[in-house]
């Protein structure tokens, strides 16, 4: 399994700039796994709204 990041932008509107950027780290085989996992917690948001920005490798140490 390898690691890799998916940063989204969490919209709330009570804030300034309308939002901030967020990072989750999700294990997966291939990116398009990673991809598809990201879209599972873009979709399961319960409160405001959770953009998908995009899906990297982690840095390996």
């Amino acid at each position: 399994m390898k690691n890799y990041i998916a940063i989204f932008h969490r919209s709330n509107s009570q804030l300034k700039n309308g939002g901030y950027r967020t990072e989750f780290t999700i294990e997966a085989q291939t990116i398009a796994s990673a991809r598809k996992k990201a879209r599972e917690i873009e979709s399961g948001c319960v409160y405001g709204s959770l953009s998908l920005i995009e899906v990297k490798p982690a840095e390996q140490e």
